[in-house]
């Protein structure tokens, strides 16, 4: 592995890792992001199993498959599932931004919480897209 990949490979076992907690620990899942099932309907953690157990943990052990493959798969494996996954952060960050933009008045949605929770979200995105900014950087 080259040194420009350990970011990118660190962060995708961070995810993994917290896709698993969530997974065989939804309470866990649920604790994270401040949520809880509504008893109005029934199976609502199975929500916290799949979206944040199922789907954080084989999206980003879709990137550490392509670190053990990459010799059969190439660089551009990597860069495409890390870069995806960056996004993925990204976009979680900005919607918490804009939500603590547009929403704070109603919701008080400016907390420490949610400001931690960008500078982590904007980290486990930047560390993921380093594959793909260091190629463009040649």
């Amino acid at each position: 592995m080259e040194l420009i990949q350990i970011p990118a490979a660190g962060a995708a076992a961070i995810g993994c890792a917290m896709g698993a907690a969530s997974l065989l620990v939804p309470r866990w899942g649920a604790t994270v992001v401040r949520l809880q099932p509504d008893p109005r309907w029934r199976g609502g953690w199975s929500e916290f199993r799949a979206s944040y157990g199922g789907a954080f943990f084989l999206g980003h052990a879709a990137i550490l498959l392509t670190f053990v493959m990459q010799t059969q798969a190439g660089m551009a494996a990597l860069m495409g599932t890390s870069f995806a996954m960056g996004a993925f952060w990204m976009g979680m960050a900005l919607g918490r931004i804009v939500s603590m933009a547009a929403d704070h008045g109603q919701h008080q949605t400016r907390t420490g919480y949610n400001a931690a929770a960008v500078v982590f979200e904007s980290l486990m995105g930047l560390a993921l897209w380093v594959p793909f900014l260091a190629h463009l950087g040649g």
